[in-house]
């Protein structure tokens, strides 16, 4: 297996095709099949991979596993899947890893400022301070477990060049990705019937555990920051997706009807549904499920919102490949695709649950 980092070439641009996924995609053009698409998957760290742009400022020592890491890799491979499967979902997948900028972030006014302050913020960690580094990680230049992605610059002509550099990405990605969720969500909404049900979903995974410098993905995370078994659904409430302190960007009761349509996809009983599923924590969502679901309750349109889904990373890698991730290495374990199809299956179930049981009064 390859230990290297994964680059994409320099100049590759991306166009709507290339991005985003639907069942026929090689028969049927999407404006096609716009009309009976219910469920719009966002993929924002989807893509592991680095533009060449960027290699002169990527630290040398980074390992491929420590790249994929740092992104939702195996969200691409399931969303595709996801979508191929069942003819009401589509995928969109950025192309590009969060270090180019994040698209679960909301956009910087000032991309580098923001950048500057991660580092300044980082020398005052390692100083002793408690410091955390909400607000400045839409371009993150470390991984979640501390390891180096970007090398901080040592000059003020580093510095303009980095910025270069990282404004040439992400037209080339980040812009193209946001460009395609956009144009997909306003296409659906102008095809769909006015009544129709319409979700936009944010598509995550998470391991329990970080990684240890030798590659081996063991640190285990503090008890308050675990998911559940399989999922985390976020809609911005509590632990019953009622309203807290901020607008909700999908009803309570119909979060909570998702969540019990996914359990009976994934033919959970009652026990192993409270052990599996969580609405809210460790995560209540992010930027992207904000944004669309405030677009979407602009519209006043019923059984309509956003919510993001955090999987828990080992439940969508399978057995083998988490055990080989606990081991030692740099390379990252081949998609268990018979595993990864079996997570599918579920969730086209549960889309046929929530299609086929609507009832306003859950």
């Amino acid at each position: 297996m390859d230990t290297t980092i994964d680059w994409i070439p320099a100049g590759q641009s991306y166009d709507f095709d290339e991005l985003v996924f639907w069942q026929d995609k090689g028969t049927d053009a999407f404006s096609a099949v716009a009309t009976r698409i219910d469920t719009i998957v966002l993929g924002p760290h989807a893509g592991a991979r680095f533009p060449a742009e960027l290699q002169p400022f990527v630290d040398p020592a980074l390992t491929r596993r420590k790249q994929y890491d740092y992104s939702d890799v195996i969200t691409s491979p399931l969303g595709r899947a996801w979508a191929a499967a069942d003819p009401g979902v589509v995928f969109i997948e950025c192309p590009h890893a969060r270090v180019v900028l994040d698209p679960n972030r909301a956009p910087p006014a000032d991309a580098m400022a923001g950048l500057r302050a991660f580092f300044d913020r980082l020398q005052r960690q390692r100083g002793g301070e408690s410091v955390g580094f909400a607000g400045v990680d839409a371009i993150r230049p470390l991984t979640f477990s501390g390891e180096t992605v970007l090398r901080q610059p040592a000059s003020e002509a580093e510095w303009a060049a980095l910025a270069g550099a990282l404004a040439a990405a992400r037209r080339l990605g980040h812009d193209a990705y946001r460009s395609a969720c956009n144009h997909v969500v306003e296409t659906v909404l102008a095809t769909r019937p006015r009544d129709a049900a319409l979700v936009v979903v944010g598509l995550h995974d998470t391991m329990n555990t970080k990684m240890r410098t030798d590659g081996a993905l063991v640190v285990e995370r503090p008890v308050a920051d675990r998911l559940p078994a399989l999922v985390n659904f976020g809609n911005k409430g509590d632990a019953q997706g009622e309203f807290v302190s901020e607008p909700l960007s999908l009803g309570a009761a119909e979060m909570r009807r998702i969540a019990k349509a996914w359990a009976q996809g994934f033919e959970l009983g009652a026990d192993a549904q409270a052990a599996a599923i969580s609405l809210n924590h460790p995560y209540k969502g992010g930027y992207e499920i904000g944004h669309y679901g405030a677009r979407l309750a602009a519209l006043q349109r019923p059984r309509v919102g956003a919510f993001q889904v955090e999987f828990l990373r080992e439940a969508l890698l399978g057995l083998r490949a988490t055990g080989h991730l606990q081991q030692p290495g740099a390379d990252w374990p081949e998609v268990d695709q018979s595993h990864l199809d079996g997570i599918v299956a579920a969730l086209v179930a549960a889309g046929h649950c929530l299609r086929t049981t609507y009832s306003p009064l859950l």
